[in-house]
């Protein structure tokens, strides 16, 4: 079974990296994915981030019900 030994970042690196190199890197990480696949996995994150932000409003929800029911003169609308 071959060896492998980990190689420290710079050593397949030759120079700094030129404004072209980064755009290229841009240009092939946003075409490797397809447009529907790239599209279906915002839209699944969009929808993990209001499910989370539907969790929050309904514990605010709840925890305010329970404040009304202590103190009913201080309702918050």
């Amino acid at each position: 079974m071959p060896r492998h030994h980990e190689r420290p970042p710079s050593a397949l690196a030759r120079g700094t990296a030129k404004t072209d190199d980064i755009e290229r890197a841009r240009h092939t990480a946003t075409t490797a994915e397809p447009d529907t696949a790239r599209v279906r996995r915002q839209l699944d994150e969009v929808e993990a981030t209001a499910e989370s932000i539907r969790q929050e409003v309904g514990a605010l929800k709840t925890a305010v019900g329970r404040e009304d029911r202590v103190r009913p003169s201080r309702a918050v609308r």
